[in-house]
C-alpha cells in the first residue's frame, strides 16, 4: 500500500463525512523505529521487566498499524521514571518518535483550566456556586438556556446540560479551514441552535462548551485572559518548561513537535497546524506539551502543590457517576476523569484533537503515573489498554 502525506487544504470537503469510518479502520504500512531511555536521577540502572514489557507494547501497536508513532512516560511515586517511544513522529521525513517530542494535548487542557478556576475560588475571586448570569455579561448568557441556574461547579463537572458545540459540521469546518480563528460568538451560536440536553445539575454529559465558558468566566473574574492565568498559575507554578499555550492565530508548534495525522483511505492528512482557537479553553490545539511535563503536572497537582488547601484537591477528586463505556469513563470530578480499563482504575484525563490522542493518568494500585500520546486520530484504547494493564502490575 502506498501512503501519501497531504495537508488539510488538499482534501475535498465532499470527502470529509467518510473520515469517521477511515479512523476506525486504520491500517498503515509504516517503517518502524523504536527508542527507549530512562529519565530522572532515580532510574534503575538496567531496564526492568516492566520497562521491557512496555517497550514491547509500543513496538507492537506501531507494527499493527494502530498509529504512526507513540510516546510514553511512566513515573513511579518513589521518583523512578522510564520513557519509551516507537514509530515515526514525521512520516514524510521518516523521523523516529522520541518520548521527548511535543504534541497537542487536546482536552487534557481541561484539567489545567479547572486547576486555575479552583485557585480563583480559593482566593475568593469567584465561587463554585456562582451562576453564569452572575459571572458573564448578558450578551453571552442570553444565548445559553437556563444560564441563571447553571453554576461554575456544573461547568467543571459537565453537569450543566449545555449542548456540545463540536458537531459533525464543526469538524468539517475545522478540517476545511484549519487556520480559521474561532470566536466565542461562533461557538455559542452552534450550541444555542440546539436544545438543552437536560435540566442543570440533573445528570452528566460531556460538553466542550462547558469549558469554553469556563475560560470566559476565568477571564472575567481575573481581569485578564484565561491563557495568561493558566500560564502563570499552573504552567509556571508547576515548572512545566516544555509546555505552552499559543495565542489564536499562532498555528506553529514546538521545534520538537511530532506531526499529527488524520487517516483517510490510503492517505494521512497532516493536521499539526490547526489554529489554537479551535476549541477555546476546552482543549483542541490550544495546549502544546510533552509526556514528561504532563507527568510533572499531574504528580504536583495530586500532591496538592498547586492549591492552598487540601479541601480544594479533595473537591476536584470527588467523582460523580459519569458512565461512558466507549471511553472507559466511570466518573468525573472537577476537570478530572475516573476510568476503568478492564479492571484497572486510573484517574486523570484523556485528550483528543485533530491528529493527536493523549493521556495523563495515575494508577492508584501501583502508584504510577502514565502519560503519553499517539500522533493519529485512531483507536487510543488499543494503545492505552495494554499499557494500563501492565502498569497495574508490579
Amino acid at each position: 500500500m502506498s501512503m501519501n502525506i497531504v495537508t488539510a487544504r488538499t482534501l475535498e470537503v465532499t470527502l470529509l463525512p467518510r473520515l469517521g469510518r477511515a479512523v476506525l479502520s486504520l491500517a498503515l504500512l509504516l517503517g518502524m523505529a523504536a527508542t527507549a531511555s530512562g529519565c530522572g536521577d532515580d532510574d534503575e540502572p538496567t531496564p526492568s521487566s516492566l520497562h521491557a514489557d512496555l517497550q514491547a507494547t509500543l513496538d507492537d501497536v506501531v507494527a499493527q498499524g494502530v498509529t504512526p508513532g507513540v510516546a510514553l512516560v511512566v513515573t513511579s511515586g518513589n521518583g523512578q521514571s522510564w520513557s519509551g517511544a516507537a514509530g515515526l513522529s514525521d512520516v514524510e521525513r521518516k523521523l523516529p518518535m522520541s518520548a521527548q517530542d511535543a504534541f497537542r494535548a487536546g482536552s487534557i487542557l481541561k484539567t489545567l483550566v479547572a486547576t486555575a478556576v479552583l485557585q480563583s475560588a480559593e482566593r475568593g475571586v469567584l465561587s463554585l456556586d456562582d451562576t453564569l448570569t452572575e459571572r458573564l455579561p448578558a450578551n453571552v448568557t442570553a444565548r445559553i438556556a437556563n444560564a441563571e441556574s447553571i453554576t461554575v461547579a456544573m461547568l467543571l463537572s459537565h453537569r450543566s446540560g449545555i449542548p456540545e458545540w463540536v458537531t459533525d459540521e464543526t469538524n468539517m469546518a475545522i478540517m476545511s479551514d484549519p487556520e480559521h480563528v474561532w470566536t466565542l460568538d461562533e461557538i455559542l451560536g452552534i450550541a444555542a441552535a440546539q436544545p438543552p440536553v437536560f435540566a442543570p445539575g440533573a445528570m452528566y454529559t460531556y460538553s466542550n462548551t462547558n469549558y469554553v465558558l469556563l475560560g470566559e468566566v476565568l477571564s472575567a473574574a481575573e481581569g485578564r485572559s484565561w491563557r495568561e492565568v493558566v500560564r502563570e498559575r499552573v504552567i509556571a507554578r508547576a515548572g512545566l518548561s516544555h509546555t505552552t499555550l499559543p495565542e489564536p492565530g499562532d498555528t506553529g508548534c514546538a521545534a520538537s513537535c511530532a506531526r499529527g495525522y488524520v487517516p483517510f483511505e490510503d492517505e494521512l492528512m497532516d493536521f499539526t497546524a490547526v489554529d489554537p482557537s479551535m476549541a477555546g479553553a476546552s482543549g483542541g490545539h490550544a495546549l502544546v506539551t510533552t509526556a514528561a511535563d504532563l507527568a510533572t503536572f499531574w504528580k504536583k497537582l495530586r500532591a496538592g502543590a498547586l492549591f492552598e488547601r487540601a479541601a480544594t484537591l479533595d473537591a476536584m477528586l470527588a467523582f460523580q457517576p459519569a458512565p461512558e463505556p466507549e471511553s472507559r469513563l466511570v466518573g468525573y470530578g472537577l476537570g478530572v476523569m475516573q476510568l476503568d480499563s478492564q479492571g484497572t482504575v486510573a484517574v486523570g484525563h484523556l485528550g483528543g484533537t485533530a491528529g493527536y490522542q493523549s493521556f495523563m493518568l495515575y494508577v492508584p494500585e501501583t502508584d504510577r503515573y502514565v502519560t503519553g500520546f499517539i500522533n493519529v486520530m485512531g483507536d487510543l484504547a488499543a494503545v492505552l489498554e495494554p499499557i494500563l494493564a501492565r502498569a497495574s502490575r508490579p
